[in-house]
């Protein structure tokens, strides 16, 4: 059973289950004393339920986890990772993505730990405490999506459920050294409580070890839901189907923020060398980028998520017939909450008009000719654990942290892009900074397609550590 849990992915833990090599039960227990054994050092999983009968799906049986933050999940509360939300009523019902992943079979034993309000790059609420990097118990396992990627490097899940607002799928991703892909905006529901994510900045998928568990699980989630405002545009076949067939030679522009001043460790060099050496050898064409638009953070995405965080903040002092008291909140949060309260409806129209502009020069430039963009997807290795936590009110100065350490990511947030960080690049520290790709809108097969080349080129799972 160790042997299994450590070496499979989702999809063949589940095969084992249907096969009868091994029975539910015996994976569930086993995954549950994995969990009491590795989560007490790590802080993944902050919250742990008792796991419903599974439903007759593709994954049938398989351990898994929700992120504590947006996504209602029955019987929990979603606490946003607050001290603020802490007390808030227990879900009474499923988030669609929820409810989505328990059709497929997939069974919930918790929430995994998420920053305060999902705002951070680094997973340290003061409601639970930090979550470590199982590659590095004093480093950080990344944000927003932190509990989720610790969960599954350790071996406690094969999977988790993740989000993505700036980087949160792929950041934890590329400090866990796993696989994470975010999709394009509208390729996966938000219902039935909100239309979409932050303005349409915002995503949720899931961070796994393997191509196939991602290309599975989006097959699961995807698709139109009542109510929906919008859909992304249906691939011509099933992603699982997909990733069966190689990608045709690609254009790659490779970008490494030199130019505008991003500085690279040199494991973040080295995972930029190690994608491009990978993709030519594998029969792609690399140029340098000269790209339309360079970041998504600042300007447009500061006036939504602030406006976004008070409309939070409007809600629950709403619900809970009081404001937030000087304990409920960590000083960025106050301070985020204080200023989008401030934006004027003009201001938030045009960051969603520019937001949306920046989209189509994208757009434009992926029809020159383009296939992908290629990046490191972090400038750096994940930083000690308390390095990136707010200690004040200071925004730009946390902002310039954050962005120091996540300088590529957001572009994609803004443009609704998909996106991906591969792991194709170790130290001999066993730290690992991932490759970072962005494809057209809608083109989350073609990245998947790469991805399941490279990782047959170079297998990264069980981790090269």
């Amino acid at each position: 059973m160790d042997d299994l849990l450590d070496r499979s992915d989702a999809v063949g833990l589940a095969d084992a289950i249907r096969s009868g090599e091994v029975s539910e039960q015996e994976v569930l227990e086993a995954t549950m004393a994995r969990i009491d054994e590795r989560n007490p050092e790590l802080n993944a999983i902050t919250t742990i339920v008792e796991p419903e009968p599974a439903a007759d799906g593709r994954l049938r049986g398989v351990p898994f986890a929700i992120k504590d933050l947006h996504f209602a999940m029955r019987g929990t509360v979603t606490t946003h990772g607050s001290r603020y939300f802490a007390d808030a009523p227990t879900d009474d019902h499923d988030a669609e993505v929820v409810s989505r992943y328990r059709a497929a079979g997939l069974v919930l034993v918790g929430r995994t730990n998420s920053p305060e309000l999902g705002l951070s790059t680094t997973t340290e609420p003061a409601l639970f405490g930090p979550c470590a990097n199982p590659l590095d118990t004093g480093r950080s396992a990344g944000g927003s999506s932190g509990g989720a990627s610790s969960a599954v490097a350790s071996g406690m899940l094969t999977a988790a459920h993740a989000s993505d607002g700036g980087g949160s799928i792929r950041i934890p991703s590329s400090a866990c050294g796993l696989f994470g892909l975010k999709p394009s905006r509208g390729r996966v529901s938000f219902g039935p409580d909100a239309g979409e994510g932050w303005s349409g900045y915002s995503c949720t998928h899931a961070i796994t070890r393997t191509v196939r568990d991602s290309a599975v699980m989006l097959d699961v989630i995807s698709g139109l839901a009542a109510g929906d405002p919008y859909v992304a545009p249906s691939p011509d076949t099933t992603f699982e189907a997909a990733i069966a067939v190689p990608p045709p030679p690609l254009r790659i522009a490779v970008w490494d923020g030199s130019a505008d001043g991003i500085e690279l460790d040199a494991v973040a060099r080295g995972a930029l060398d190690a994608a491009v050496a990978l993709c030519e050898g594998l029969g792609h064409r690399l140029e340098e980028a000269d790209l339309p638009i360079r970041r998504g953070m600042g300007g447009p995405q500061g006036v939504i998520t602030t406006s976004n965080i008070a409309a939070l903040m409007a809600r629950r002092e709403a619900a809970c017939g009081r404001p937030p008291g000087a304990d409920d909140l960590e000083p960025v949060a106050a301070s985020m909450a204080a200023r989008g309260a401030d934006i004027s409806g003009p201001d938030y129209a045009q960051a969603v008009l520019d937001s949306h502009l920046m989209g189509r020069k994208m757009g434009q430039y992926h029809a020159s000719g383009i296939d992908l963009v290629l990046t490191p997807t972090l400038a750096r290795v994940p930083p000690p654990l308390g390095e990136l936590v707010a200690t004040s009110d200071d925004v730009a100065e946390w902002g310039a942290r954050q962005g120091a350490y996540s300088p590529f990511c957001a572009m994609a947030n803004a443009t609704g892009q998909p996106a991906m960080s591969v792991p194709l690049h170790w130290d001999d520290r066993g730290l690992t900074v991932g490759s970072h790709f962005i494809a057209p809108y809608g083109a989350e097969a073609l990245l998947l397609q790469l991805a399941a080349q490279l990782e047959q080129a170079q297998p990264f799972w069980p981790q090269p550590r």
